[in-house]
């Protein structure tokens, strides 16, 4: 694999040289986890389920971004998606973190919450979070559908989730790596049909 270089004295050259090293990742994605993760959301809005979708820094926003567009875009295609990013109360995560750990800010929103027939969707550049992994472990030992958008190598989420779809990539490539999440889940939102 590459790695986009930096010329300080050529942007160009190094837009030139971060651009194409994000399309050559998501040229690497294999097209069948793509559909497993279409799948998996898919099932969940024909058996009437919630999707909450997690994530930390940039994919924290990438998890916003997705939750918006699978709900706002697919609502004006009459389809009502419930869709849930647990990152977004600031009050509801810091409570969380002080009162337990940061570790359990997923988990700890999903407790008494989470049904059989939802979907707990991660996103993460190195799979390797505690907070993702905890949570993704309490939707397992209840038997609810778990997948995750993946970096990097995969880490830990990559054996404990159900779907998986990797953007394999040097590890510590965040950029590229979250752009193309965002772009997969940007595809993601606008293929889903009941």
């Amino acid at each position: 694999m590459t790695q986009y270089t930096f010329d300080m004295n050529d942007y160009s050259k190094t837009f030139k040289s971060y651009t194409n090293r994000v399309s050559e990742l998501l040229s690497l994605v294999d097209s069948f986890e793509v559909s497993k993760l279409i799948s998996s959301i898919r099932n969940t809005v024909n058996n009437g389920g919630n999707i909450y979708v997690l994530g930390n820094g940039g994919s924290a926003t990438t998890a916003s971004h997705f939750v918006n567009d699978l709900t706002i875009i697919n609502k004006h295609k009459g389809l009502d998606i419930k869709a849930i990013s647990l990152v977004d109360s600031m009050a509801t995560i810091t409570a969380i973190s002080n009162d337990e750990s940061y570790g359990e800010v997923f988990k700890f929103q999903l407790l008494n919450r989470l049904q059989k027939n939802d979907l707990v969707f991660s996103i993460s550049a190195s799979g390797n979070s505690t907070n993702l992994i905890n949570a993704v472990n309490y939707a397992n030992e209840l038997g609810v559908v778990t997948s995750s958008l993946l970096g990097f190598d995969g880490g830990i989420l990559k054996t404990k989730s159900k779907n998986i779809c990797l953007v394999s990539s040097n590890v510590g490539e965040y950029g590229p790596v979250e752009d193309a999440h965002l772009a997969i889940c940007h595809y993601l939102s606008i293929n889903i049909q009941a």
